[in-house]
């Protein structure tokens, strides 16, 4: 059998390594490129999606306070017309009353002129 040198040794694993092992690495630093993209992409996909939220929280407190203070109002509004109600009805009350003695001083009065 022949003696293998150093020279050999090496030759034959460099040769192995630019056939084989190489090739399988630079396909995994691909695989590894492609799958650092997609994480990216969907890295980015999720910060638009959290920006998105983000938005819609803040429209949501917004509206909610803007709900809050039309409620607050209509509150007022609507104690403010239940009290005006009330006054309608007690001036209708002395409206009648006032009518009723109209009419009474103005039956004494044709009470008085016919003798």
């Amino acid at each position: 059998m022949a003696a293998v040198t150093k020279k050999d040794m090496f030759d034959a694993l460099n040769e192995f390594y630019g056939k084989v092992l190489e090739p399988r690495f630079d396909r995994i630093e691909n695989r590894l490129d492609q799958h650092d993209q997609k994480m990216q992409d969907l890295f980015n996909h999720f910060d638009q999606i959290y920006q998105r939220f983000d938005r819609l929280e803040t429209e949501y407190f917004a509206i909610t306070a803007g709900l809050q203070r039309i409620e607050d109002k209509l509150d007022k509004e609507i104690s403010k017309r239940e009290l005006i109600e009330r006054e309608i009805d007690v001036l209708r009350e002395r409206v009648s009353k006032l009518q009723q003695r109209i009419e009474e001083i103005d039956s004494e009065l044709k009470s008085h002129r016919n003798p």
